[in-house]
């Protein structure tokens, strides 16, 4: 059987996810290895060892010459140079760093970078849960909050590529500040971080509602709470929702998506959320455009991001559009 095959690698905070994958989304053989926090030469040693054991494997199983590599991390990503701009808080001196340039000297195959939440967007538009739509709005909720949008068919980049960071859209001019430096960001309310937080400065003005230590509170605590009945706990999460939905008609109101894919850890752990937020936004906003608006949860929950990352070397080296629509390679 023929099929196509690259490299996709997805760069978080946390852990490199690394894998064999088919232009049908096929992860063949993947790695996964902590993401090392002493910093940048560090983090493209581990790229070198997953790399050069990804092809070992792929000689094992005596495929095709690969197309490529494609990688998708966090942070400000230069589509268009292949440079990471500024990264994020969770990987150490991750900034300007010509990713695309240092891939392709060492190991001679074509190479592409973009935002890890862009490369999810490939996955689920291509192959996953946006498949056959043209104008759709992706947002990842988890340890913080990313979004991408494919409009025309097109994943939109802006002029260099930092377009849609969704999850630094205000939706109080007076709220929290964000780690970003703005005030009141979709991230600083309806993210992990977000959420607990908000419990934490909650629990700082009514600290007999709790006695434990108040710092170590996470966005699982949270949920947990919730579901057990607690008030406080459901109060700060029916604010968190508020938030999203508020957030999610702007988001509506500026790009006239026919589809909204929500993704990340907190979707996948909460299935209420989904249904939660339509019924939120349909009550909000200009009826004829958030009416119109299908949700959808995304296909591939965490191989999104090596499956997309891969997903560029196929879209990119055959100038592979979806119909009607040009690209950027």
């Amino acid at each position: 059987m023929n099929r196509d095959v690259s490299i996709g690698i997805d760069i978080g905070g946390t852990k490199i996810v690394a894998g064999l994958v088919t232009n049908q989304g096929e992860v063949l053989y993947k790695q996964i290895v902590p993401t090392a926090t002493e910093g940048k030469e560090h983090i493209i040693f581990q790229l070198q060892q997953l790399i050069n054991n990804l092809l070992k494997e792929a000689n094992k199983l005596r495929l095709p010459t690969l197309k490529g590599i494609g990688i998708g991390t966090a942070g400000q990503i230069d589509f268009k140079k292949g440079i990471v701009r500024s990264g994020t808080s969770n990987i150490k001196y991750w900034n300007d760093i010509p990713l695309k340039q240092e891939m392709q000297r060492l190991f001679g195959f074509p190479a592409w970078i973009d935002n890890d939440v862009n490369v999810v967007a490939l996955a689920e538009s291509y192959l996953g849960a946006a498949k056959g739509y043209d104008n759709v709005v992706f947002l990842t909720l988890g340890t913080g909050i990313g979004g991408a949008v494919i409009q025309e068919g097109k994943l939109l980049h802006g002029e260099w590529g930092g377009a849609a960071e969704l999850g630094h859209m205000s939706v109080d001019r007076n709220g929290p500040e964000c780690n970003c430096g703005y005030n009141g960001c979709l991230e600083a309310y309806a993210s992990g971080t977000g959420i607990a937080n908000q419990m934490k400065q909650y629990l700082i003005k009514k600290p007999e509602l709790y006695d434990g230590s108040i710092e170590n509170i996470t966005a699982r605590d949270v949920f947990q709470w919730a579901y057990e009945g607690k008030q406080h706990a459901k109060s700060v999460l029916d604010d968190s929702m508020d938030a999203l939905a508020y957030g999610t008609v702007n988001i509506i109101h500026a790009f006239n998506p026919s589809l909204l894919v929500l993704g990340g850890g907190i979707i996948d752990q909460h299935n209420w959320i989904n249904q939660d937020l339509q019924n939120r936004v349909r009550n909000l906003g200009i009826s004829s455009l958030v009416q119109s608006v299908s949700f959808a949860k995304a296909a591939f929950g965490d191989e999104a991001g090596v499956i997309g990352a891969a997903y560029q070397c196929f879209l990119y080296s055959k100038n592979v559009q979806k119909e009607g629509a040009s690209y950027e390679g």
